[in-house]
């Protein structure tokens, strides 16, 4: 693993103001706004797409809050007003404040200056303001698209002004609650906190309430209090301007309700990719300030956001957070940011809340910054996903689901061997449309997950490429597909190679199955393992895992190309039975997805154990127009030979 900073960080100090039941994090950072510089607190609010602070032009008996703090505007002598008007700017049913636009120069903590657009409060009135903990805050909005126009976005700031690398898009809070002290780090990620159990929250669009789509928002599959389940279905967000539990006003209603009903219950989140599971003794916090000083009250709340459970600190408290943008560079000044997600780590020392990890890792190391324009994922209309189950013109079954760009599932064949077999790939972009087929890459690992009597195809893989495409007849899957016999099977088919094209249509767009990867693996010794490289330069960086009964290789780890030297995320299988089946050849079959040019790949081929060589074919798809799709697939061939072995990654 690289530990080696990257090439520009900036760490905001936070402190934890008193805890109070007003639903906003009590965690702030001191920043130095306008010339001279003002002392002034502010949180750095996920859950907002504004810049704000509390200032002058609010009347003596306005704008009280706890912490205290107001920025002089005639004490600036960088400070101008950007329009002449006052209006309403609404946090929804949490309350409304009058402001003004202006701009000014807000300092980092690394001393760099920034020429900031904001809002200042010229008016608020209410108990939840009265609580605040901070000044103003600093909007951190899922994308730059959501940035409120007359707006600052800090972070796309920082990167078009030289100060963070656009390759390390990250945003990182680390809160104590026992020291009352952290860090939001921007630009990079401290991978010695990413190691144990995490969460991945792939990032969906919000879009029962317009107008705050900008939220970090993914999907819930289940939200349950004890063994209640009350909602499944719905969108859950981590906002880092806020505490407790907020949204849905019937669901936040009913929680409160079987909490008082007694007994401790915990509240169960459950993802398609993970769990996070609530003592009582977490949610039930005790008020530090405020009317409600010294009660210890459960951190729900009821906010007319339908179909929604959001959550700040009363979760963050417990996690190493991690938010992940796509940089889109524009021009040599101008980046734009898109949502990839939010990952949650649990703290080492701390309650384990993160019950059930997601099967996707998290990769240290920069990011690809895309050229070009792009469409921010998840809001093009009518994409269609893979997820499903799909039948092609042999009768066999093939159930797939998808996270982010993953994909797993099963496979029924109706030819050769019957049984159930493993699916892992990968998908590109957020879906296929009238005007653009989706990339897929699947690997196929030819091992019964039942209790079938075995043969020799067992040891056998298959890689399939190719594209979804869909019209005014349907979404059908076209697939090369690779088919790699390591052995021969008397009567059915020698050792070799077989290429076929495969047409599916989609028998049911829900997936029979829920969880995303059920396979459970643990690392073992194996030939495959360890670093390859190919006469191009092309690198394999290979570990080896057997699923829980050790019938089949699991393969993780990453691919690198010479001509842009950045390492992929790949996976797939292989067959970790060739020695003991005292065959010559290993079975391989991997996937992967490169998402500057959003192609996908299946390399697929044998491990020559007695010339020590990795012989694979690709299969490589593209996105293109339906009119197009005779050109979407290209085949290739790729030899490797060891150059270390093993090697381990987080």
């Amino acid at each position: 693993m690289d530990n080696t900073p990257p090439p520009g960080r900036l760490v905001f100090p936070m402190q934890r103001g008193p805890f109070q039941n007003n639903g906003a994090s009590p965690w702030y950072c001191t920043l130095n706004l306008g010339t001279p510089g003002q002392m002034l607190k502010f949180a750095i609010d996920s859950g907002t797409n504004i810049n704000w602070v509390t200032s002058t032009l609010c009347p003596d008996d306005q704008c009280v809050h706890f912490a205290d703090g107001r920025f002089d505007v005639e004490a600036s002598s960088t400070f101008s007003f950007t329009d002449c008007l006052r209006r309403p700017y609404s946090f929804g049913p949490w309350g409304t404040m009058q402001v003004e636009t202006a701009s000014d120069v807000l300092t980092t903590p690394a001393g760099a200056r920034l020429d900031t657009q904001l809002f200042l409060a010229a008016r608020y009135e209410g108990e939840q303001f009265k609580q605040l903990d901070w000044d103003g805050a600093l909007g951190l909005p899922c994308s730059s698209a959501h940035v409120e126009s007359r707006n600052s976005f800090v972070l796309q700031a920082l990167m078009r002004e030289g100060q963070l690398s656009p390759a390390y898009p990250f945003v990182a809070f680390d809160w104590n609650s026992h020291e009352r002290n952290g860090t939001c780090e921007m630009g990079a990620v401290d991978p010695l906190k990413t190691q144990g159990p995490r969460l991945f929250l792939p990032w969906s669009v919000y879009t029962a309430l317009p107008g705050i789509e900008y939220i970090w928002s993914t999907e819930l599959k289940s939200y349950s209090v004890g063994t209640e389940q009350l909602a499944s279905n719905i969108k859950f967000a981590i906002d880092s301007g806020s505490s407790r539990f907020k949204g849905d006003d019937t669901l936040m209603r009913q929680t409160l309700a079987r909490i008082a009903q007694g007994g401790e219950p915990d509240v169960v989140l459950k993802f398609a990719d993970g769990e996070i599971t609530l003592g009582a003794n977490l949610y039930n916090c005790l008020t530090e300030e405020g009317p409600q000083k010294g009660q210890v009250l459960p951190q729900f709340n009821a906010l007319g956001l339908t179909d929604l459970v959001l959550v700040g600190s009363v979760v963050m408290e417990h996690c190493y957070t991690v938010y992940e943008y796509q940089v889109v560079k524009c021009s040599n000044t101008v980046y734009s940011l898109s949502p990839v997600g939010v990952w949650l780590f649990n703290r080492p020392d701390g309650p384990q809340i993160i019950t059930q990890s997601s099967s996707r890792r998290f990769a240290p190391g920069e990011r690809t910054v895309l050229n070009g324009r792009t469409t921010l994922p998840g809001v093009a209309s009518q994409a269609v996903s893979v997820a499903g189950t799909w039948q092609n013109d042999y009768g066999s079954l093939m159930t797939l689901n998808v996270l982010d760009r993953q994909v797993c599932g099963t496979y029924q064949s109706s030819t050769g061997s019957t049984g159930h077999y493993a699916i892992r790939g990968f998908a590109s972009g957020a879906g296929a449309s009238r005007i653009k087929n989706q990339p897929l890459a699947l690997a196929i690992e030819w091992h019964d997950l039942g209790e079938e009597t075995s043969d020799p195809s067992w040891n056998w893989v298959s890689g399939l490429s190719g594209q979804l495409s869909t019209d005014d007849r349907g979404d059908v899957l076209t697939l090369s597909h690779l088919l790699v016999a390591s052995s021969d099977f008397p009567d059915f088919a020698n050792r070799g190679n077989y290429l076929d094209k495969l047409v599916y249509h989609r028998v049911a767009k829900q997936p029979l199955t829920t969880s995303f990867d059920p396979i459970e693996s643990i690392p073992i010794k194996n030939a495959l393992a360890g670093h390859w490289v190919a006469l191009d330069k092309t690198t394999l960086s290979l570990i080896v895992e057997a699923d829980s009964r050790h019938r089949f290789g699991v393969v993780r780890g990453y691919l690198t190309t010479s001509d842009t030297g950045t390492a992929v995320e790949l996976t797939g299988f292989t067959d970790i039975n060739a020695v003991t089946s005292k065959l010559a050849f290993q079975s391989v079959s991997l996937t992967v997805t490169n998402t500057q040019d959003e192609t996908v790949s299946t390399l697929c081929g044998t491990l020559d154990f007695m010339g020590q060589t990795l012989n694979l074919l690709v299969l490589a798809s593209s996105p293109v127009t339906p009119a197009q799709a005779y050109l979407a697939t290209k085949i290739s061939s790729l030899s490797f030979i060891r150059t270390i072995s093993p090697v381990s990654f987080p």
